[in-house]
């Protein structure tokens, strides 16, 4: 009952996501689906191979094989989804260098992953008798995982790299900025978040869960096929992961201050806008891809001086429709800025027409080549 309700509201919400991305169209659509059916036959396709080859094999044999079947349907499958969904990039000019930002950031996951199977190989070593067989199946269930999600990672970075690739050879335009005036944006940046005021509060926002409460309350003791005893203990551990889970959010919001600092302060003094997104503050956005598009772009006049940019970004599981992200970018002092803002209104505005964008009051005037 419960999978079922979760797979529907998950498709439903799907579905509502893909409706508001300015990507959407009846086109996208149905390639989108014929490359799930591809991807879906070749995992099939796959593991039917596998059974068929090792049909008179001994069971080790057999299950090895169907094994790593599944490991490359699944990592076929995933690069089927991803090539069908990733927007197409401009190519590199042969001159062009491919950065590795995003590919670099894999490198402690990469690590962990190693360092997890070393333990575990040395504690199948150690561990008497049955308690192998537990460590075994751990040790090919978090290889299994460490591979797909290590090959998903890499290949959705490498895209990401290309893309910016793309920006920082061929920009519309090009901000650097003076260690005073970044000293100075991340002084404001970091007091603008440190003054936002906290999502959740316990004395103000109790009552909003209220009516989720009584709704789980009441499907887990009518539906579930428990005891009475094991229902009521459920329920208890369930909300009891609730409540740690908004502590820790509430903790993890009141460090965030901290954390922005660290980020910009190791990032480097420039901006690059491109056909393909934005790299500020060491943080590459796409304008638009299925996951996070722009929304509105406009100037922020407090000193001093940003370009607001507003993206709204789907996350996987989120039901509460797209979360808002804002990305500020600090505008140079100087008549050269108002320039860049004048082309930047008719650039992003191409690159973004569902977007409203804000940034010059004069479009006829605007140079469309992109070159600074």
């Amino acid at each position: 009952m419960y999978l079922a309700i979760f797979a529907l509201v998950s498709a439903v919400g799907a579905w509502a996501a893909w409706r508001s991305n300015p990507l959407y169209s009846r086109m996208a659509t149905l390639r989108f689906i014929a490359a799930i059916v591809l991807g879906a036959a070749a995992v099939v396709g796959i593991i039917l191979a596998a059974l068929t080859l090792t049909e008179k094999s001994s069971p080790l044999v057999a299950n090895v094989t169907l094994a790593f079947a599944v490991l490359i349907g699944t990592i076929a499958f995933i690069w089927i989804i991803v090539a069908a969904s990733t927007p197409k990039v401009p190519p590199l000019p042969r001159a062009a260098t491919l950065v590795r930002v995003h590919r670099a950031k894999l490198g402690r996951y990469a690590r962990w992953f190693v360092g997890s199977m070393v333990v575990l190989g040395l504690l199948a070593i150690v561990v008497p008798g049955d308690w192998k067989i537990a460590v075994g199946v751990a040790a090919g269930m978090l290889a299994f995982l460490g591979v797909v999600l290590l090959f998903t990672g890499y290949i959705a970075a490498l895209g990401f790299d290309r893309s910016l690739s793309s920006v920082e050879s061929e920009p519309w335009v090009h901000w650097t900025y003076t260690p005073e005036q970044w000293r100075a944006w991340t002084d404001a940046e970091v007091s603008r978040l440190a003054a936002t005021p906290p999502h959740w509060v316990w004395r103000r926002d109790w009552k909003r869960l209220i009516l989720p409460v009584v709704a789980v309350i009441g499907g887990v003791y009518l539906f579930d096929p428990g005891s009475i005893a094991w229902r009521t203990g459920y329920l208890c551990m369930l909300f009891v992961i609730m409540a740690a889970t908004v502590a820790l959010s509430n903790r993890y919001g009141k460090t965030a201050p901290a954390r922005l600092r660290r980020l910009i302060a190791s990032a480097a003094p420039e901006t690059y806008f491109g056909a393909s997104g934005i790299f500020t503050e060491g943080v590459y956005t796409q304008w638009i891809t299925v996951s996070n598009y722009l929304v509105e772009a406009t100037v922020d006049e407090r000193e001093p001086r940003s370009l607001d940019l507003f993206f709204e970004q789907i996350v996987s599981g989120s039901y509460a429709g797209p979360i808002p992200v804002h990305r500020h970018v600090l505008i140079p002092p100087g008549p050269a800025s108002d320039i860049d803002i004048t082309r930047l209104q008719g650039l992003i505005s191409a690159a973004c027409p569902s977007a409203r964008v804000a940034l010059a009051s004069e479009p006829a005037a605007l140079n469309l080549s992109g070159r600074v």
